[in-house]
């Protein structure tokens, strides 16, 4: 009986630890999730991504912050820059990102060429629960969440770029004026890339379930599947996202 005893303990112990490592609610889309994390593997699509199509893109996701990333997450920042955890982007094109002071995070994305560097931040995103994210690029940019999206920030199209898609991973975009890391403590569900502008600035209605794919979708990953290896695309383009080592990650840093 006195190991029992002991053994419940230990389990109990365990317990609060082994649910922190997760999302605490399941995705409102339903299925698995893609957990960000600097400790993980970098995950990236197996080839370079769309290298020379300018745009536009719709890229939304079902994301997940257990913190906002603070300045401490960014020890090099310079004065006036604010941390930001990356969530998709594509080095020398584009980043997506979620922007924080520690207290409080921001939807942001930014693109090469964008008058200033800045791109576009917009509300508050709160953290502990699922919340929907947008970005379009369609010559300038603009970020949502929730159920609205900003105004548009004018700025150039996408350009052409030889390199693969990161998810979690920071893309370079020299003299954007963001510095980016990592993401940690962050997870993404329903990650879809589309070649069309699917929502107006202003007011949208929030998906309600998984997305199926349509001419349209350059890309779609649900991380429903059982591997946490490869994640394979439901568009017609099939380019799945694969894990690396480490080391492929502060190459594409360098």
């Amino acid at each position: 009986m006195k190991y029992l005893k002991e053994t419940c303990l230990v389990i109990i112990l365990m317990l609060p630890l082994k649910f922190y490592a997760a999302p605490h609610e399941p995705s409102p889309a339903g299925g698995g999730w893609l957990e960000l994390s600097p400790k993980l593997p970098l995950v990236q699509t197996e080839k370079p991504w769309f290298p020379d199509y300018p745009g536009p893109l719709t890229i939304e996701a079902w994301v997940y912050i257990d913190r906002p990333p603070s300045v401490r997450d960014v020890m090099s920042l310079a004065t006036g820059s604010r941390a930001a955890f990356s969530i998709v982007g594509q080095t020398d094109r584009f980043t997506c990102a979620i922007v924080g002071d520690g207290y409080t995070a921001s939807p942001a994305i930014v693109t090469r060429g964008i008058e200033g560097g800045s791109g576009k931040i917009s509300g508050t995103l709160p953290t502990g629960r699922w919340v929907y994210y947008v970005a379009i690029i369609d010559g300038g940019s603009t970020v949502g969440c929730g159920g609205s999206i900003s105004g548009l920030i004018p700025g150039g199209h996408l350009t052409s770029a030889n390199e693969p898609l990161l998810v979690g991973g920071v893309p370079v975009l020299k003299d954007s004026g963001l510095k980016a890391m990592p993401a940690s403590g962050m997870y993404i569900d329903e990650l879809r890339i589309s070649r069309v502008v699917r929502y107006d600035v202003g007011a949208y209605n929030v998906p309600a379930s998984a997305f199926a794919a349509d001419d349209d979708t350059l890309g779609l990953y649900h991380f429903d599947g059982n591997s946490t290896e490869r994640y394979e695309d439901a568009s017609p383009h099939k380019i799945p996202l694969i894990r690396v080592k480490k080391q492929t990650e502060s190459k594409s840093n360098q």
